[in-house]
């Protein structure tokens, strides 16, 4: 069935669960649940529409009441990481489980990105360590492309990371519309859009977290000073 569907209820998720929602039925939003009703999630912390919790009030930044205590709370100001509850999470979407360890016959079937990947996850204590410490201590900035909400979730679940100066984005959404050199060349806008999704497909399966070389496993401590060294390469 989760082929079809990888909704899942709250009652069903455990501690360490990579989950995502659909906004407005284009793109996924990622998160990690680390129990009692609580995901670690990353957006940009200058566009995102998620309710934050006014400590003084209890009422998001929306206007909307979460009786969930620190709902949206960002424990370093301006990160973007924030622990939310399942409802403000999903806002009024649904739940889904995002699937690890996906054969590559599912990875192709499911067409969209944001869903899936061939990589194994970390054991449940290591993925919430990995979030917390990041909800607690800061991650590096929101970039759309190479570090959004699914790369974070990837981060957390497998501890890798690209070590690509050109490009580190390890998210299959990205990377399924991310242009690729040989893409720049194509002139002929006839020819780009009937390939359109030949090309996202082929790319999606190509640069999927759990295929790629250029990764490698950086401890959550050690975050910072990797991509500092990665710049001064």
């Amino acid at each position: 069935m989760e082929l079809f569907s990888q909704k899942v209820k709250p009652s069903d998720l455990e501690k360490g669960d990579h989950v995502y929602t659909w906004r407005k039925n284009i793109y996924s939003h990622h998160g990690i649940y680390i129990g009692e009703g609580k995901i670690i999630h990353f957006v940009n912390p200058r566009n995102d529409g998620i309710l934050r919790f006014s400590a003084s009030s209890g009422i998001s930044s929306s206007g909307t009441y979460c009786p969930t205590s620190n709902c949206g709370l960002e424990k370093v100001a301006g990160s973007g990481v924030r622990m939310s509850c399942i409802d403000c999470f999903i806002k009024k979407g649904k739940l889904y489980r995002f699937k690890y360890e996906a054969s590559p016959q599912f990875l192709i079937a499911k067409l969209r990105g944001g869903t899936c990947t061939t990589a194994r996850s970390d054991p449940p204590e290591e993925v919430i360590h990995r979030a917390t410490y990041l909800h607690e201590n800061g991650y590096p900035k929101y970039d759309l492309m190479s570090n959004n909400c699914e790369d974070f979730a990837l981060y957390c679940k497998t501890g890798l990371w690209s070590n690509d100066i050109g490009y580190q984005g390890r998210s299959s959404q990205a990377n399924m519309v991310h242009p690729t050199k040989k893409e720049d060349r194509i002139e002929n806008h006839i020819q780009r859009f009937a390939t359109a999704i030949p090309r996202a497909c082929s790319k999606r399966e190509n640069k999927d977290l759990g295929i790629r070389e250029d990764v490698v496993k950086v401890p959550v401590d050690e975050l910072s000073s990797f991509l500092l060294a990665l710049k001064l390469t």
